[in-house]
This record gives structure tokens, C-alpha cells and sequence, in this order.
């Protein structure tokens, strides 16, 4: 591109003259666009906050209800009768598990309902501690139970009662008293 005007009658300029030989790029006048910075995931937006300290107080809140529900007493005697019902090597025959599990429904009675003289029980009263209110058993598991831990080990007529039955029983008592 030259500037060389030329003049009109009137002695004005007029607009400059290209010269179509010189090497002329429009495009070369324009600069390229300008991206903005891409955004970044690092600081957090004040509502990623919020959700993750919502859910560390949640978190935090099922720790500890769990942490409690595991402290209670009723998880506690269903643990140690899950552990007698699956040792088989200690507790062979249903009179083995019914010694077992009297004594753990002793320790439920002497804790939760503060009755010391539960562990004091024999005979017809431990019977009718079984047999009535909450969580009650069928007649023949809670006179097996009553019986059991006074039985020699070994016993030819140890199994009268059938171990699964015994461990549902007892477990049904418990969910009920513990």
C-alpha cells in the first residue's frame, strides 16, 4: 500500500492508491484471539465446603451411633451367642450350647434389669423365668435350659433338643430382654 494522493480539482487529497505488487495481508493487521485461564478445581467453591462439611458431620454421626449401637448390651450378648453357636469344637451338643446360653441370659438378667438374684434361680423358678413374658420359649427348650448346665457332659440324650433350636430361642430371648 502507497500513500500517494492525488489531488482533485477542488486540492484535496484523495484516498491512497494500492499498489497491487507490494506484498499486502490484510489478515496480518489482526492480532489472535485471547483465551481466558482455564478454570482451576483447586480452591472450592464455598458450596463444595459446605458439602464436605456436611458430610464429615455425617459421617461423624454415624461413627458414633454405630459406636453405641456396638456398646449396648443387647449387640453384646447376640455377639457372644453367635460365638457359641458357630464354636463347635466347645460347645459340641445342644446341652453344651444350653449351659452356655443359661449362663449369658443370667448375665442379661443381673445387668439389665439389675436382678442379682436372676443368677440365683434354679429349678421351677428359672423355668417360669423362661417360660413367661417377654420373648417366652416352647416349654421343651426352656426346661432343657433349666436342666442343662446341672447335666454331665456327654450325655447319650444331650441332643434331645436340637441345637438350631436352642440358639433360636435363646436368641429370640434376648432380643426381648436384652
Amino acid at each position: 500500500m502507497t500513500d500517494t494522493p492525488f489531488s482533485s480539482p477542488f486540492g484535496q487529497p484523495t484516498a491512497p492508491v494500492f499498489d497491487r505488487d507490494a506484498a499486502f495481508d490484510p489478515m496480518s493487521a489482526l492480532r489472535d484471539i485471547h483465551l481466558p485461564d482455564p478454570v482451576g478445581w483447586w480452591p472450592l467453591a464455598p458450596g463444595w465446603w459446605m458439602l464436605a462439611g456436611l458430610m464429615v458431620v455425617l459421617a461423624a454421626i454415624a461413627a458414633l451411633l454405630e459406636w453405641r449401637r456396638r456398646q449396648t448390651l443387647a449387640y453384646q450378648a447376640a455377639r457372644a451367642l453367635d460365638a457359641i453357636a458357630r464354636d463347635r469344637d466347645r460347645f459340641a451338643d445342644a446341652r453344651a450350647v444350653a449351659a452356655e446360653a443359661a449362663l449369658l441370659m443370667r448375665r442379661v438378667l443381673v445387668t439389665r434389669e439389675g436382678r442379682p438374684q436372676a443368677a440365683a434361680l434354679t429349678g421351677p423358678d428359672w423355668r417360669r423365668l423362661l417360660g413367661e413374658g417377654k420373648g417366652a420359649m416352647p416349654e421343651q427348650v426352656h426346661a432343657f435350659l433349666a436342666d442343662a448346665p446341672y447335666l454331665p457332659p456327654g450325655l447319650p440324650d444331650a441332643d434331645s433338643v436340637d441345637r438350631a433350636l436352642v440358639v433360636r430361642s435363646v436368641r429370640r430371648w434376648l432380643r426381648s430382654n436384652a
